[in-house]
């Protein structure tokens, strides 16, 4: 049985429809729109590819200019904090994260997202006394592919082997993350961003249709 389960939250635990990308583009528009104008494809392409990573360094590899990029991630987070309302989380996660803790397993959240948008979330769904601790990329000090979250939320809980942690995510570079920390187990989920070939290509232990159907092999 793993002593740590850390979980990606867009596409991993909640169901946005589709937002994180219109976000993307409404912050294009507004910071670079004739940069949007003429790139629009490619940074969307892009922001697929992606999905999971930082959003700021998603923006700075695009427009790289830290400025624009600072400007267009608080964009980003401003249109998704207005549109939250349409994201929920997935079926059975509650359970899912219930299931766990009575077994003695600690959970966290990673994210891409800043803490205010993860904090909202987290007090919109209910989740502060289901989890253990959650990192963002701004105070851990570096986004995915840094395993900078991972680190941090292993040390704060007191977790030294890195073979007792698994983790869940639905992109390629929710798993090659995992498995540049030495995860024991890395688990593709396939609710989000990035589907079989992808995620099994980027390193994934284990692929699932929805977070919960993990839980038997976390439980192992």
């Amino acid at each position: 049985m793993y002593k740590l389960v850390v979980f990606d939250v867009a596409g991993t635990i909640v169901s946005d429809d589709g937002i994180v990308l219109d976000c993307f583009e409404a912050a294009f528009r507004e910071v670079v729109p004739e940069a949007w104008n003429a790139n629009s494809e490619r940074f969307i392409a892009y922001a697929q590819k992606t999905m999971g990573q930082s959003k700021v360094e998603v923006f700075f590899s695009l427009l790289g200019d830290l400025r624009l990029a600072t400007a267009a991630a608080d964009k980003f987070q401003n249109h998704y904090l207005a549109n939250l309302h349409r994201v929920h989380p997935l079926e059975g996660i509650d359970t899912m994260f219930r299931t766990l803790s009575a077994q003695g397993v600690k959970i966290a959240l990673n994210t891409g997202f800043d803490r205010h948008t993860l904090d909202t979330m987290i007090a919109q769904y209910g989740w502060a006394s289901l989890l253990d601790d959650t990192a963002t990329p701004g105070e851990a000090g570096g986004g995915r592919p840094s395993t900078a979250m991972l680190e941090l939320v292993s040390r704060r809980l007191g977790i030294t082997d890195r073979g007792a942690v698994a983790v869940l995510g639905d992109t390629a570079t929710d798993v090659e993350t995992a498995a540049s920390f030495g995860a024991g187990l890395k688990i593709g989920v396939l609710t989000g961003a990035h589907g079989v070939e992808e995620l099994e290509l980027a390193g994934a232990d284990l692929v699932v249709p929805a977070a919960p159907d993990a839980t038997a092999a976390l439980l192992n």
